[in-house]
């Protein structure tokens, strides 16, 4: 991977993947162009939107870098952004999602000297109303995931350990997280910062859209971490909102999830999940709440 020349190198590039995004994009656009100018470059990948997604990009067309063409999904335009980016650092945000003021000049006096090197930070739910950030360890992500919004990836990091694996619809960024936090050679730092709004939710779901994800996560798991975590990482992928609830003894949180989300028979089936799989049990076995 080429770099250009470091006297002109962007120090972020921020990367896009859209496509018939529409408005969405705007609020998106703004967030970034408010931003020190100097800092960053923008890197649009369009999978040839048919609705109105390139005329709000056009607006910006002189300070960006824009390709729309047909692809295969998010990831794979990630991977040729990657290839087609020059920053120090690079950056995945969605269509829909903000920026916070300001940000990328807070974050830059964190950037570590040592390559390559990993910065993440907070990210605000818009949907669910509650914010997501951490200080992680690489067992954690047996069931939870750093906001891909949230995350600033040195490019060298790219050429150690790859990029995103394309067999993944929807959760990519989570095993090439994990394997980042695997790297001893990746340095990994936490900054007390709200990095982004992030617009989507709905885990649950989106989980079950990627199979190929569900089915071979927990065998990594199992490889780096042993049958117990690969276990609790099974069960928090079959239903990741009432594993959470229970593993963390959040009954009411629970019980307002059921009534919400299922029928009679629906929640009775789905309180009964848990309990088969012996989540206690396994707790008690992980020794603490990590």
């Amino acid at each position: 991977m080429a770099l250009s020349d470091t006297n002109n190198q962007k120090v972020f590039s921020i990367i896009i993947a859209t496509y018939n995004c529409g408005q969405k994009i705007e609020k998106t656009l703004g967030s970034i162009f408010s931003q020190k100018k100097d800092l960053f470059e923008l890197i649009i990948m369009d999978g040839a939107s048919t609705d109105d997604t390139l005329e709000f990009i056009k607006k910006y067309e002189n300070n960006l870098t824009l390709i729309s063409e047909k692809d295969e999904g998010v990831y794979y335009a990630f991977n040729k952004a990657i290839d087609l980016a020059s920053g120090k650092y690079l950056y995945f945000i969605g269509a829909g999602d903000c920026l916070k003021a300001d940000i990328l000049e807070q974050v830059e006096e964190f950037l570590l000297p040592e390559t390559p090197s990993l910065i993440y930070g907070k990210c605000y739910f818009v949907k669910q109303k509650t914010y997501n950030g951490k200080k992680f360890t690489a067992d954690l992500f047996i069931r939870d995931n750093i906001c891909q919004q949230g995350i600033f990836y040195h490019r060298t990091i790219f050429d150690i350990i790859g990029k995103f694996d394309v067999k993944y619809k929807s959760f990519a960024d989570w095993f090439l997280n994990l394997r980042c936090f695997l790297d001893r050679a990746i340095t990994k730092r936490y900054v007390n910062l709200l990095i982004a709004d992030y617009e989507e939710g709905g885990l649950s779901s989106e989980i079950q859209d990627d199979p190929v994800f569900v089915e071979e996560f927990p065998i990594f798991v199992r490889q780096q971490f042993g049958l117990t975590k690969s276990l609790i990482c099974k069960a928090f992928l079959k239903s990741p909102y009432i594993f959470n609830y229970i593993y963390f003894g959040e009954y009411k949180l629970l019980l307002r999830h059921l009534i919400y989300n299922y029928s009679l028979p629906g929640y009775l089936a789905a309180l009964a999940k848990p309990c088969v799989l012996g989540f206690r049990g396994l707790k008690k076995r992980l020794g603490s709440k990590k």
